[in-house]
């Protein structure tokens, strides 16, 4: 039978003593231990900011692309409607006729497609060849209708504005008009 090593003091110590110069070994010997990853390196930081500004500056572009996009889609629809309406009044000596709201003049059918008085322009509103001026003399007024008038976006309506005139809304031959509770941008161009 073994006797306990507290009975025996010197085996103990001999024990204790043979513990710690295990312990002293392993202290010695070199252990490569792994270093747990918590964040990110700045070489990685600099990679992700690095890409995020690409990103941002590409949205920032195509957003500045899609509108001019939308203006120049407008000021060509405004000169598709009058380079049509002074062939039309060049043929037959007279101005396509004013109908309702929205509608093709039924002279402009044959060179015009019904979707673009039918359907919202990329600026949001509806050309309209029956607006708050449709005198026509030496000028051709193009309106587009926006309703309800908060639908207009001004910013957009400015620059399509210096496009065609002077970019105030409120002055020139193009202009910005409230009536009969719509809001119409009346694009003025010159006859040929």
């Amino acid at each position: 039978m073994r006797e306990p090593a507290e009975a025996n003091p010197e085996k103990c110590i001999r024990m204790r003593r043979g513990r710690s110069r295990l312990n002293d070994r392993a202290l010695k010997i070199p252990v490569q231990v792994q270093p747990s990853r918590r964040g990110f390196t700045l070489v990685e930081l600099v990679v992700y900011s690095a890409i995020v500004a690409i990103m941002a500056i590409s949205m920032l572009r195509a957003f500045t692309q899609s509108e001019k996009a939308k203006i120049a889609s407008a000021a060509e629809t405004a000169r598709r409607i009058n380079n049509i309406a002074c062939t039309i009044n060049a043929t037959t000596g007279d101005w396509p006729a004013d109908v309702k709201n929205s509608t093709l003049p039924p002279k402009m059918q044959p060179y015009l497609s019904n979707n673009i008085f039918a359907n919202d322009t990329p600026l949001n509103g509806r050309w309209d060849w029956n607006g708050p001026t449709t005198n026509v003399g030496n000028l051709i007024k193009i309106p587009l209708r926006f309703s309800p008038a908060a639908t207009a976006n001004n910013q957009l309506l400015s620059k399509l504005d210096k496009l065609h005139d002077d970019g105030d809304l409120l002055t020139g031959s193009c202009q910005r008009i409230l009536y009969s509770g719509n809001l119409w941008y009346v694009i003025s161009v010159a006859t040929k």
